[in-house]
């Protein structure tokens, strides 16, 4: 499919682009690419004449799309010639079914929730870009305030609060219960958003909770949650948590539109990963926390690139605690996933 000459360069220094399959896709995606690579700085951000410049795109909201509410407000999506749409969503896997009815057109979502719905052939999935790694605080499991649960062991036969069944809260909590003789079949998991974990716990509907920032900083200081476990350690420490990932069909259906996307987006994650200020004045608003809560919230990490091999680790450490299936070859899930 031929690519109409571009109206003006979207500039950006750092976006790759893996194109996935089929090879018209290839072609029309490596010409927006090229418009991308001829230019010299990533503040330079233009029209690319976008296929499609309304966009909508469902977030978690947590401290994993700090780029995106960025990119939001200081107008890059604008000067990319997008109009973006930013709708919160309790989990990435509550969009697949709104990425493939084309009622959102990017999900920032989990990785583990994109690998898994990949692998069960729900949906053919195309990621654009990443969006948060851990670090030490960003997700906890955390009890109620004198809650008799102070030991890891306790959790038997509890209730804990995730996001979502089959995705990273799980993946990670299995294997911190399995780390410490607590068989992960003996703990029973309810799904509710991370905002209203903290209510949550006060009321004593749930034991436990895996809980990220901000609403993690938010639960600690309004309902006096306390930290159990930091789940950014061995075999899990620095994962990475989510991308922005879309369709295949719509990556193929409009390149230009995903690749000046993906470059406003990097802007912000570079001012994510090197601005704690512009972080605290964009999650404000955006998620609607107090200042206090804002400054002490734990930030974890904000990749410009979608690392592969950071992906399968993620893959791997799914189907080493049977949340994919044997006959599944993670790296070949992966390779599915972001394209070669």
């Amino acid at each position: 499919m031929p690519v109409a000459a571009p109206h003006a360069p979207v500039c950006h220094d750092q976006y790759r682009r893996r194109a996935r399959r089929p090879a018209a896709a290839v072609v029309a995606l490596s010409a927006a690419m090229a418009v991308l690579a001829a230019c010299g700085s990533a503040e330079k951000v233009t029209s690319l004449r976008v296929e499609k410049p309304d966009l909508t795109v469902a977030v978690v909201p947590a401290i994993s799309a700090a780029g995106l509410y960025i990119a939001q407000q200081r107008g890059y999506f604008t000067a990319a010639g997008l109009h973006v749409k930013i709708v919160p969503i309790a989990s990435g896997v509550n969009a697949i079914p709104d990425l493939l009815s084309g009622s959102v057109d990017v999900d920032e979502g989990q990785w583990a929730a994109d690998l898994a719905a990949e692998a069960k052939g729900v949906v053919k999935l195309h990621a654009l870009a990443a969006a948060s790694a851990g670090g030490p605080g960003v997700q906890e499991i955390v009890v109620p305030a004198k809650s008799p649960v102070t030991t890891v062991q306790q959790l038997r036969g509890k209730t804990i609060a995730v996001n979502a069944l089959g995705g990273l809260a799980v993946l990670v909590t299995d294997i911190m219960l399995a780390s410490h003789g607590v068989p992960p079949s003996s703990v029973h998991y309810v799904v509710m958003g991370f905002p209203d974990m903290g209510a949550a716990l006060a009321a004593h509907r749930v034991d436990a909770a895996f809980i990220a920032e901000p609403s993690l900083s938010a639960a600690e200081d309004s309902v006096g949650a306390q930290p159990l476990f930091d789940v950014d350690t061995g075999p899990t420490q620095n994962i990475p948590i989510s991308g922005y990932v879309t369709t295949a069909a719509w990556a193929e259906k409009y390149p230009r539109t995903a690749a000046a996307f993906v470059a406003a987006l990097e802007r912000g994650q570079r001012v994510a990963g090197t601005n704690r200020a512009a972080v605290e004045q964009a999650l404000i608003p955006a998620l609607h926390i107090s200042k206090t809560t804002a400054a002490v919230m734990a930030l974890g990490t904000f990749p410009l690139t979608v690392n592969p091999v950071a992906v399968q680790r993620v893959a791997d450490l799914m189907q080493e605690n049977s949340l994919l299936s044997p006959t599944v070859t993670p790296a070949a899930l992966v390779k599915e996933l972001i394209g070669s």
